[in-house]
């Protein structure tokens, strides 16, 4: 996918735009496109590096991301930016909403982190200011003892929602997955372990059958690209275990 978007912005961009004939806005342009890109592959990687093949990655970037979260600086709105979208979605969308609440972050615990880590690096600057003031010596650091404990409690703050998560984990792994039944070693994809229900359904009460050559059978362009489409999916090792046929 970061592959096509490459070649959209080379071959379709840049190629059309010299930096010498761009306007500050189109340059602007560009280049907020390339920051967002890689904020968003960064959180990628992180995302895969703590969930793995079973990642929702949209409702992980709604759970995680500082606009849908409602935090604008150090204020914790508990709302995002504008319109509350947790809220409308809570209402026309559950299962998404569910899933958002699954994937997000422990807020008071990260406020805590990064409160700590700003004293840290406040106190690394006053020790490089009175040695380069000639002061001779450091000042003296506190010891592991005291640092111990004046060590904000809310660092290691359990997240509230921790119960609600694991009821809702099977939940968040399953629904809504293609319905592919788990792959035996070595077995590729292919029409009938994917859309084969397209040739099978109920009616009257009964289990209908079409009667087709599985021989002879073409699927379409269509058909295809979503076939190949379950390879490169984030949570391709929950659906190709057969998450959602379950």
């Amino acid at each position: 996918m970061h592959g096509v978007w490459l070649f959209l912005d080379v071959g379709l961009g840049l190629a059309s735009c010299r930096p010498d004939t761009m306007t500050a806005a189109e340059a602007k342009f560009y280049r907020d496109g390339y920051t967002h890109r890689t904020v968003l592959y960064d959180s990628m990687q992180d995302a895969k590096a703590e969930y793995g093949g079973a990642l929702n990655f949209s409702a992980y970037r709604q759970g995680r991301d500082r606009q849908y979260l409602g935090v604008n600086g150090k204020n914790y709105y508990a709302k995002p930016w504008g319109n509350d979208s947790s809220n409308i979605q809570a209402v026309i969308n559950g299962p998404s909403y569910w899933k958002r609440v699954y994937y997000r972050e422990n807020i008071a615990a990260r406020f805590a982190r990064e409160d700590a880590e700003a004293a840290e690096r406040k106190a690394q600057a006053e020790i490089a200011e009175a040695l380069s003031n000639g002061a001779g010596e450091a000042p003296p650091r506190r010891s592991q003892s005291e640092s111990a404990l004046q060590k904000p409690k809310t660092l290691d703050a359990k997240d509230t929602y921790a119960p609600i998560k694991e009821n809702m984990k099977p939940f968040v792994e399953k629904q809504g997955k293609p319905r592919i039944r788990a792959m035996e070693a070595g077995e590729r994809l292919h029409f009938f372990n994917t859309l084969h229900n397209k040739y099978h359904m109920k009616a009257g009460g009964k289990n209908l059958e079409w009667n087709v050559s599985k021989q002879t059978h073409r699927s379409t362009k269509n058909e295809l690209n979503w076939i190949l489409s379950n390879y490169f999916r984030t949570d391709s090792h929950a659906v190709l275990k057969g998450a959602g046929h379950d």
